[in-house]
């Protein structure tokens, strides 16, 4: 060791470097704070959110909550006890805050209030108090505990009660006494409940403890007596956790077993599939150990980093080789137990990376008193903790401060065009709780591998008997899914053409909530990404209208080829504009034009009647024209789509004259449709010719 002056020199430097880390870990924790986004694993924070949600909607404060994803009954994901959520709905009603912030404060709070238990474990395992230090810094700097200790999730509460659990198990080991045992199992009982995962890999330093305690016995022939007495206070510490813990995996496994969808999440199956636990395979895969060093690389640092850093201090720190051995083989046994959890959702690195930086810290502090020139040891203290800010700076900082209230337009959509209550049946999307939190809407999501089983949707459709479906949604690539369409519109009187569409996704809508929406839709609805080519039903012109070959010869003498059909707001009216005789087209209207095989130009000629524009007073505020193709079931693809607002835009007044080319399917129609661009006043729209070649 190094003489007291320059220890108590170093004391003050790690003590300065470790306030310095905390200070940065709170002013980055903290960014974007009041974004309503949950970034990171959205689909796993959303549906904790969600469960949050439901439980003070509903005044649940039991250990059945509501999980309304996979149908009814709606108690049928129960994966967590839900102490966080209890912890998020009290905050938030005591501190008059929105969910998402109380639970960013709650997950803060329990990852500081990890960190004094973990400066205890650090002296327990034989680290220099000023040196502990510097291993909470690095703790600190870590991007997985910057970004995720904000996050919707339980991951810093269950990590704060297993750090206390271990501390309270080793006190109780050495200390003998019951205040610490009983600390022990409250703290264990917390975090078994809580998640049951992460206990487990904390459960592990404790089972080798409790060993080692009884082989030191035997070692020093300390009697049957001090054996027993020994293997009291392990199992005393331990037994009550663990007992509560199976008998919450059984109680909950029970509820979802009876559910045909919800049964993927029993333990068997979870530890079997997602988890990879009985799969010995999977752990010496080098695909496998691709994506968890990958993870190492988005959750903490580069690999070689790490490696070089441990390499270094085993080879030259022997005084504490061991300890750095022993931290290392914990966090390397916590992916090997969850070998496709780890590599595949890197949040998980949450409960074990502290291991990783107390060998870290060992190798660092033994490199300290060993390593010749120190400025050289002082270089490699600095390199993990660089290399890990740098890290959260290039990955998590940029995702983290998007600014964004989350969802997107059509989750904003759906809670305003949905009643409140009401339930949506979601395809394509597995079971992600993204689209249902931000729409704060009960779900029916299908299950990939449920979406094309009818058997399972007829008996989860009966299932919602009682409740108001208000909506089907299919995203991604359940959207080609026909037969599930026409299924749940015959069972829900749904609208069997699309009501509206987002990117991502389409949406059926009921009948009876259909008109009110298409006409929230028609102006600046404000729902990014939303179109829609569906109209309202107004008036006597609501159904189609047939031409004759002398109404299209007459009427419709500079169409071609000649329209079949029509649909205009306020019927059939002829015009003249600038001597040129054209069709009224006040929005909504619709013409239907067949085109030829191999059709492959379409002009067009349209406009607004110079006085929608030139009046005094109020004027039009802008029409839409649009071209779409129509398949013969009736879905329809946007083609084309202009603005005029000639109030505005001095080139939009006049006659508009536009080309395209289209790209049409076989058996496929044009329609060509105006819209509002706000609301339906002054609108007064026409078309004056159509060639399609």
């Amino acid at each position: 060791m190094t003489d007291a002056p320059v220890v108590k020199r170093e004391g003050f430097l790690f003590a300065g470097i470790f306030c310095a880390a905390l200070a940065l870990h709170f002013y980055l924790a903290t960014s974007n704070w009041s974004s309503g986004f949950l970034p990171g694993h959205e689909f796993r924070q959303t549906q904790t959110a969600l469960v949050s949600h439901y439980i003070e909607l509903d005044h649940n404060y039991t250990p059945l909550y509501e999980t309304p994803l996979v149908g009814k009954p709606w108690v049928s994901i129960l994966l967590e006890f839900p102490l966080y959520e209890w912890s998020v709905v009290g905050l938030a009603r005591l501190a008059g805050l929105p969910h998402f912030e109380a639970a960013r404060t709650v997950s803060l709070t329990c990852f500081y209030l990890m960190l004094p238990a973990m400066y205890l474990l650090l002296g327990e395992a034989g680290l220099a108090r000023p040196r502990r230090w510097l291993t909470l810094a690095l703790i600190l700097t870590c991007p997985v505990y910057i970004f995720y200790s904000r996050a919707f999730l339980m991951e810093s509460m269950v990590l704060m009660f297993s750090v206390w659990f271990l501390l309270a198990f080793v006190r109780t080991m050495r200390a003998r006494r019951l205040s610490w045992l009983l600390l022990g199992a409250a703290t264990g009982t917390a975090a078994g409940l809580i998640k049951s995962t992460v206990f487990f890999v904390w459960l592990l330093p404790a089972a080798l403890f409790g060993a080692w305690c009884l082989w030191r016995d035997v070692r020093d022939r300390a009697g049957t007596k001090a054996l027993l007495h020994t293997a009291g206070y392990g199992l005393a510490a331990a037994v009550v956790p663990c007992v509560t813990v199976i008998w919450w995996i059984r109680f909950t496994d029970a509820i979802k077993a009876a559910h045909p969808s919800a049964n993927l999440f029993t333990s068997h199956n979870l530890t079997a599939g997602n988890f990879g636990m009985f799969d010995l395979a999977a752990r010496f895969s080098p695909a496998t150990w691709r994506l968890l060093l990958a993870a190492w690389q988005q959750a903490i640092m580069a690999p070689w980093v790490i490696g070089l850093v441990l390499l270094i201090g085993i080879a030259a720190a022997t005084g504490v080789r061991s300890r750095i051995l022993g931290a290392t083989a914990l966090f390397i046994a916590a992916q090997a137990a969850f070998p496709f959890a780890y590599a595949l959702q890197e949040y998980y690195f949450y409960a074990c990376a502290v291991f990783l930086h107390a060998a870290l810290g060992f190798a660092l502090s033994g490199l300290l008193d060993a390593l010749r020139p120190r400025a050289l040891a002082w270089l490699l203290v600095a390199l993990p903790l660089g290399a890990q800010l740098q890290n959260y700076w290039q990955g998590y900082h940029v995702i983290q401060t998007v600014k964004s209230n989350g969802g997107s337009g059509l989750t904003d959509a759906l809670r305003a065009l949905t009643p409140e209550g009401s339930v949506i049946i979601v395809a394509g999307s597995d079971w992600s709780a993204v689209i249902p939190y931000y729409a704060q809407r009960k779900a029916l999501m299908l299950r990939r591998g449920l979406d094309y089983d009818p058997a399972y949707q007829v008996r989860a459709f009966n299932d919602l008997a009682g409740e108001e479906i208000a909506a089907l949604v299919l995203t991604d690539e359940g959207r080609a899914n026909r037969d599930l369409v026409r299924l749940a519109s015959a069972r829900f009187d749904l609208d069997e053409s699309i009501t509206f569409s987002h990117v991502t996704a389409d949406v059926y809508l009921s009948k009876k909530l259909r008109q009110n929406a298409l006409l929230r839709l028609a102006g600046r609805h404000g729902y990014d990404h939303i179109t829609t080519l569906a109209v309202p039903v107004t008036g006597p012109n609501s159904q189609p209208v047939l031409i004759s070959p002398a109404l299209a010869a007459g009427a419709f003498h500079a169409f071609s080829p000649a329209p079949s059909q029509y649909r205009f707001a306020f019927g059939l009216s002829l015009a003249d504009v600038g001597g040129t005789p054209v069709i009224g087209a006040h929005p909504d209207s619709e013409l239907w034009v067949p085109a030829a095989p191999g059709s492959r130009r379409i002009e067009w000629e349209f406009g607004l009647i110079p006085g929608a524009y030139e009046r005094d007073g109020d004027k039009t505020d802008g029409v839409e024209f649009i071209i779409a193709a129509e398949s013969a079931q009736g879905n329809r693809r946007e083609l084309y789509r202009r603005l005029l607002d000639p109030v505005h835009v001095a080139a939009d007044r006049g006659p508009q004259r536009v080309t395209t080319t289209p790209q049409l399917a076989a058996g496929e129609i044009l329609v060509f449709l105006s819209r509002p661009h706000g609301s339906y006043s002054y609108d007064w729209a026409y078309w004056a010719g159509i060639n399609v070649r």
